[in-house]
């Protein structure tokens, strides 16, 4: 049990170190902050498989996939591809994808609030918060050029 206190602590600081760069790039729709970013969200997959190999049923069923390594591989996968869209001027269809980005992880987070009720707290205070900015900033700029 003090694995999966410990692990719900360093996520929620972690996912807090995550969001700035998040929301950085989306408002300069910057392909370094994004960059930034993807390599941060790859070593929390590494924090985030060392800290589940020992069982992976006990913090799905405490802690939900909102702060899961699925979670991470979908951010690192997401960040990576909008970072290649800003990179090669394509803000347009990059901001598109934070859309959907953000759409998917806010709806990683009302899963679990189904899934694990009070534990979906944690990513909420700690990320979430920055995914429903980054909407908001990604339907107003959604037509950017």
């Amino acid at each position: 049990m003090t694995n999966v206190n410990a692990y719900s602590v360093l996520m929620f600081i972690a996912n807090i170190v995550l969001a700035v760069p998040i929301i950085l790039s989306v408002i300069q729709q910057s392909k370094a902050s994004m960059n930034i970013a993807n390599v941060v969200s790859m070593v929390y997959i590494l924090i985030s498989v060392s800290f589940f190999s020992g069982d992976f049923k006990t913090f799905f069923t405490k802690l939900g996939l909102s702060i899961s390594p699925v979670a991470y591989v979908i951010l690192a996968v997401l960040t990576f591809i909008i970072a290649r869209d800003f990179g090669e001027l394509r803000v347009r269809q990059g901001m598109h994808k934070t859309v959907y980005m953000s759409i998917l992880m806010i709806a990683l987070n009302v899963i679990d609030f189904f899934w694990v009720k009070s534990a979906a707290f944690i990513p909420l205070f700690s990320i979430t918060w920055a995914f429903v900015v980054v909407l908001i900033i990604g339907i107003t700029k959604w037509n950017i050029d």
